[in-house]
Formats: structure tokens, sequence, C-alpha cells
């Protein structure tokens, strides 16, 4: 066997009616871990194909080890290969699915990574076909659509959503031909390491920072730190600015700006202990996105405990209205509004804790996927996923 492919029991016997989840260069694999763990939880048995990968490999080990699940791995992601082996790598992880194809009776696309080669064997299986919509376009993308996304959405028997926000955001570009077969999961809580509980809400009444925490790129609206740093108004309110993780090349001036402003600049990638380092202390986090359908990092610092303020935009808004925690959603993106809200941090810290604990209680992967059965077709057992692939499939 490769060193590069890990097939952990790939011959099991009686594994026809196996969901396959593909996310050939492991984008989300926090999520993917979430998501799979929750229908492992619920009896199906999954196979997930995914890329090797320099973060997150804990992850992988993880889904290795649960029950029902099998992991195929190749080196696709940038992070642990040149392009052009990725390339290779992922046309052969396509190839795996391929030959393993009678298994599946539902095949779940989380991310595209390159349409020409993923295309033949979505045609192919597209009556089982499921695309997992995160975004209805790519971050930065500035067309109306995107093709290729477009295309895999026709061709998939059945959409799934991360949240309402992003449906919504599909419909206003796509149409609503879609809407007979579309889904909404909503996105579940994301741990910094795997099996890690949900930490107690913590009350922040006094915050010694406000912190950005997460990969930055530019939708992500981190200029807004600039004019908090020159805010006579905010400079009273005593709270340093804090930014951790890793910049996107393109905003290094801006990167560079903040630092000399006295912003503190942790460009690089948090590891466990310093993600856990940074949640633990007594700080209030920011998440003032331009332009986003939802965050990840919105179910990292609600599994961490951890009490944030958000901008209105996409699922980021919804998620503040659904739970009750308007007092976290700033009413724009200015510092007048940002101050605003860390005054009612401080003045409703119980209350807010409160609220926030009740929307970590309520947003687990088990809640998250209590529609499954509408998606992967019902628990009751896999000779029932069998038998809805055998209605629907093209022969090859």
């Amino acid at each position: 066997m490769s060193a590069e492919l890990q097939d952990a029991g790939a011959g099991e016997e009686g594994a026809s009616g196996s969901v396959a989840v593909i996310d050939g260069a492991s984008f989300v694999l926090p999520y993917d871990h979430g998501l799979i763990g929750g229908l492992s939880r619920a009896g199906y048995r999954v196979a997930f194909f995914a890329s090797s990968t320099r973060y997150n490999a804990e992850f992988l080990r993880d889904l290795a080890a649960m029950p029902g699940v099998q992991t195929h791995q190749r080196a696709v992601s940038g992070s642990v290969a040149p392009r052009w082996r990725g390339v290779l790598n992922y046309a052969a992880l396509l190839a795996s699915v391929w030959r393993q194809r009678g298994r599946f009776a539902v095949v779940n696309l989380q991310f595209s990574v390159l349409w020409p080669l993923e295309w033949p064997l979505l045609w192919w299986l597209r009556d089982r076909l499921v695309f997992t919509v995160h975004n209805a376009v790519p971050h930065g993308f500035t067309g109306q659509q995107h093709a290729p996304t477009r295309r895999l959405a026709k061709l998939a028997r059945r959409l799934v959503f991360v949240s309402e926000a992003t449906r919504s955001d599909f419909v206003r570009r796509y149409g609503s031909g879609c809407a007979d077969k579309s889904h909404v999961l909503p996105h579940g809580l994301l741990p910094v390491v795997p099996g890690e509980a949900p930490q107690p809400v913590r009350p922040c009444s006094q915050p010694q920072a406000l912190v950005f925490w997460g990969t930055v790129k530019g939708y992500k609206g981190i200029g807004l730190f600039s004019e908090l740093a020159r805010s006579t108004a905010w400079q009273a309110q005593g709270l340093s600015l804090e930014v951790h993780g890793r910049w996107d090349p393109a905003l290094r001036p801006l990167r560079d700006e903040l630092q000399a402003l006295g912003v503190r600049i942790e460009d690089r990638y948090l590891d466990a202990a310093a993600m856990h380092a940074l949640f633990r202390r007594p700080v209030l986090f920011a998440l003032p996105y331009r332009d986003a359908s939802q965050s990840g990092a919105v179910y990292t610092l609600l599994h961490q405990g951890c009490t944030f303020l958000c901008a209105d935009t996409g699922d980021l808004g919804a998620f503040m209205r659904r739970f009750d925690l308007q007092a976290l959603l700033l009413r724009e993106r200015s510092v007048a509004a940002v101050v605003e809200a860390v005054q009612r941090v401080r003045l409703e810290a119980t209350s807010v804790a409160q609220a926030l604990q009740a929307a970590q209680d309520r947003s687990g992967w088990d809640c998250a996927l209590a529609q499954a059965a509408a998606v992967y077709g019902p628990v009751c057992g896999p000779e029932a996923l069998g038998k809805l692939s055998d209605r629907h499939s093209p022969s090859p």
C-alpha cells in the first residue's frame, strides 16, 4: 500500500449503502469531522476521501478510528504537495471513488477542487450525488454566478446548504430552479481538537482586549481595526487590539499599518495549544466581516465558550437573531457601533453569557443533523440506502 494512501478497511463485507464524503483537498476538515461523526453516531457507514494535510491532521486520525468510518487519503493539499503532484494524486483519489462506486448509495462532494477531473465521475454518479454548498460563489469571486458551482448544482440529485443565509444567497444568484432538491443542514460546533467537550460560556464583563482570530482575508473586514486604533473614542475604552491568524499576502500593507498603530499581530497559523491559550484569556472577539454567507469561526468560538461580536452579514447576523444575541450584533461596521457593543457586553455580561450558553447547547452536530435522513436516506439501515441508490443510479 502506498505511503500516501491509507484505505482503512476498504474490503469490508456488506458495505453496500455507505455514504462517500469527498473533500479532496481537506478544505473544511473540522466541518467534515463534525458531519461524519454525526452520521456515524446515527448509524451510517461513511467512506471519507480527503487529502493528507499539514494542518488539522488530528481530525483525519480521529475519523479513521470512528465506528463505521473508513478514510482514504492522498497528498492533494498544497500544504503537503506541489501542484502537479496534487493534481495527479487527486485523480488517483477520484479513481478510488470510482472503483468502489458500487458501495455508495450517496456521494457527497464538499468542495470542488478541479472540476474537469471531477466531472466524468460525478456525471456517472449524478443520481446519487449530494453537493454541499458552503458558499454560493468562491470568496473573492466578483461575478454573479460561478459556472462550476452552477453546473454541479444542476447535476446533483440533492443540494445541502450549511445555513439559510447560504441558500438565500444561492437563490438570489442562480434562481429557484433547485428549490425542490435543496436542504439546509446547519453548521455544528467546531472543537479545536477532536473529542473536546464544549467549554462553558464565561461572562465577559471586563475584557482586556478586542481580538480577531482566523485567517485574515479581504472579505473579513479587518480594516475596521485600523479605524479603531486611530479613534480616541475607542482608546477611551481601555482595550488593546489584537489580530491572531495567518494573513493573506495581499494584505501585508494593512498588517504593517496595524502593527505601526500598536495592534498586536500574530501572523501565523495557531496550533491547538496557542488557540486554547488565546480562548482562555478574558478577551472579547470580533468578526467584522464585510461579506460572508457563514463562518466556521463562530462555531469554534461558541464551542470554546467565548463571547464575540459579529457584523450583520449572512449567517453571522442570522445566528445572532436566532439565539436572541442582538447585543453582540454590530448595527454597522463603524467605530461607534463597536464601542456601543463593547459597552453592552460589559453591562449585560451575565445575560449575554446565558444566551450564548443556550446557543451552544442547541448547536451540537446531532441537532444539526436532525434532518439528515432527507439527504442521506433513512437511518433504518444500509439496505434502505442501497435500494435508494439502485432505483436511480445509471449503469456505467
